[in-house]
């Protein structure tokens, strides 16, 4: 009978040198934002990188309840041989922080579904055998016994041997448990990890590195015996039965993870697989069961009210519009030279492209670019490859809004450097490319690094290869609104304009239009009188403005119309308005009224019935950052 299962760290001899894993740090950039982040991108990262042909992955990520942690003996299971080096001197963890005795084990699950498994020999030990030629790979060795040193391919998303560090970093306790199921030949394996620093512990120093598992001396072996599995997915409430590939136990998570952080991080990271349909992630946890996937985002950004969700609402429309745009509607730039270095130049576009998409960006409608582009490793003869940028204004913008996508995965440390009003999606997808990309990426993937070990001396014209994609967005903007040769008479129409609303703009069921309304834009503390025979004054206030009547003696219309917008650049802000930029009928604005009553229209128009001349309507709420255009109209009101 197999004994049963501890946690154990090796003895080291005298002499040994001491070494403290530094690993954790490459996932504590600005770049990536929180913990949350990093799990989330490494561990998506990692099952994308191992998904089966054909398949769609699917995320569960698990928040237990209270009532479902681990107690006593149970807790105990998967404690035992741990709880010592924990708190041994040197350890690197802080002992405040660290559980207490009688703690119940709390945990996160992450499992993935669509993927191989950790597959190949469990009992590898070393791996100078698999530099054969045409050796089979094997994931459970990389995994489990190697840092900072991965046999991924070209066109996976990881590279340096280092995202599973993550798992240790989530947990209070540095520590990790993993089951896998592989799909070539069934098998089901459990092993953990605990990763400390050289410490000391009954008069002895101890290994970083520790295991769980079955041991032989100080080799950790997996557990394979099904009573023993069994009980394990029945204690951190596993769903994975028989299907292949990965679960991943965090014991006592930081608290930082929370399913919110987690459901932000996924959306902000991984959004253009969800919107391809090759993504889905289940998040349960806080007392509901969230499903993200391209569905469910557009129905998150619809009900969503936060600043963070509108700007993630039309990224998510752009890279959906993006990357159903059939290929023959994409605008192709000429033809690079092979021989040289890849540089911008302005004639890349013909005149008739040219003059389609200036037109179209003039006018607010999106477009999409594809930018060929020569991959040549050093050994191998060059490849031809592409890359495509989806781009649109945005006059809400209060700066540029960028997003570099390679392989599904945002690498959220670059930027091209845009101006603000514009909005760009540079999206990565062939696989020579993506090679090049990612050999130049930190541990971490979000930056591109001219000098990485991994990327110097490999591509000729590499660093110019990195430049050239990151300058092509910006260039291309450059040149799509450099002002046309000659007299422009719209060019400061945006700044000097008075917009007359016409019939068609203001027709309703109920009203008749009167044509000798205006509207101005509010700057300043400014005040302007506005309608018919001047009858309002329009005046603007910290987040809103106000209209009231002109006292002269006069009646005052039995209505006006109230319209509002955002100011832009170029066109008519009204037919720019859009719902997710405010409703006028909820939250945040607010509409007060003194001798006046309101009724909501569209969303961004109030019916004003003025009971006397010295009436007041006051509307806030509105971005403070945003200038309003707003128009009262005096109207004439239609029996109903």
């Amino acid at each position: 009978m197999a004994p049963p299962p501890v946690w154990r760290f090796r003895r080291m001899q005298p002499g040994e040198m001491n070494i403290d894993p530094i690993e954790a740090e490459f996932f504590s950039t600005e770049a990536l934002g929180s913990l949350a982040d990093a799990l989330v991108r490494e561990a998506i990262q990692n099952s994308l990188d191992a998904r089966r042909p054909d398949q769609r992955l699917a995320i569960r990520v698990l928040f237990p309840t209270p009532d479902s942690f681990l107690r006593d003996d149970r807790r105990s299971t998967y404690l035992a041989g741990l709880k010592d080096h924990l708190r041994a001197s040197r350890s690197g963890l802080n002992a405040d922080a660290l559980p207490t005795s009688d703690e119940p084990l709390s945990f996160l699950v992450i499992e993935d579904f669509g993927t191989r498994g950790l597959q190949g020999d469990p009992e590898q030990s070393e791996d100078a055998e698999l530099e054969l030629s045409g050796a089979a790979r094997n994931d459970f060795f990389f995994f489990w016994r190697n840092v900072g040193r991965s046999r991924k391919q070209a066109a996976d998303l990881g590279r340096w041997g280092l995202g599973k560090t993550v798992f240790q970093a989530a947990s209070r306790v540095n520590s990790f448990f993993a089951l896998t199921v592989r799909a070539n030949d069934g098998r089901r394996l459990l092993l953990g990890q605990s990763v400390l620093k050289v410490h000391r512990l009954y008069g002895e120093r101890f290994y970083p590195y520790g295991y769980f598992g079955s041991m032989q001396g100080d080799f950790a072996l997996p557990i394979e015996a099904s009573g023993a599995l069994a009980e394990f997915a029945s204690d951190f409430l596993l769903k994975r039965n028989s299907e292949p590939g990965l679960s991943v136990i965090l014991p006592y998570p930081d608290a930082s993870l929370t399913p919110d952080a987690i459901r932000d991080s996924v959306v902000r990271h991984y959004f253009m697989p969800m919107i391809a349909g090759d993504l889905s992630v289940e998040i349960i946890g806080g007392g509901r069961v969230e499903r993200l996937d391209a569905q469910s985002l557009t129905q998150m950004f619809a009900a969503g009210s936060s600043a963070e969700h509108v700007s993630l609402a039309r990224v998510f429309e752009l890279a959906r519009w993006g990357i159903t745009l059939p290929r023959d509607e994409h605008v192709a730039l000429a033809e690079p030279v092979e021989a040289a270095a890849p540089r911008w130049n302005d004639e890349s576009l013909d005149d008739a492209a040219f003059a389609e998409l200036r037109a179209r960006f003039a006018s607010g409608r999106r477009i999409a670019v594809t930018v060929p582009i020569w991959v040549k490793p050093v050994s191998n003869g060059s490849t031809r490859s592409s890359f495509d940028i989806y781009l649109e204004r945005d006059e809400a913008l209060e700066r540029a809004d960028e997003h570099f996508v390679r392989d599904g995965i945002t690498v959220t440390g670059v930027r091209a450097g845009l101006p603000k009003g514009v909005r760009a999606l540079v999206v990565i997808r062939d696989k020579a490319l993506s090679s090049l990309v990612g050999d130049s990426e930190n541990p971490a993937h979000t930056e591109w690094q001219e000098r990485s070990p991994k990327f110097k001396d490999r591509y000729r014209h590499g660093a110019y290869t990195l430049r050239y994609i990151k300058n092509v967005p910006r260039e291309l903007v450059r040149l799509l609104t450099r002002p046309v040769e000659g007299r422009d008479t719209a060019l400061l129409r945006h700044l000097f304009s008075l917009d007359v609303p016409t019939e068609a703009e203001l027709a309703s069921p109920h009203v008749d239009v009167d044509k000798s309304g205006a509207g101005g834009k509010l700057d300043g503390d400014g005040v302007d009188t506005v309608g018919k025979d001047r009858q309002f004054v329009l005046q603007k206030l910290r987040g809103g403005f106000r209209v009231r009547g002109v006292v002269n003696g006069k009646d005052v219309a039995p209505a006006a119309v109230v319209s509002v917008a955002y100011e832009v650049r170029r066109g008519n802000p009204f037919r720019h308005y859009h719902a997710l930029d405010f409703d006028l009928s909820k939250p945040p604005i607010e509409v007060t009224t003194s001798h006046a009553t309101v009724s909501a229209g569209e969303g961004n128009v109030l019916v004003l019935r003025p009971e006397r001349p010295d009436f007041v309507l006051t509307v806030r709420g509105f971005d403070l950052h945003r200038d309003l255009r707003v128009k009262v109209m005096a109207v004439a009101e239609r029996a109903a």
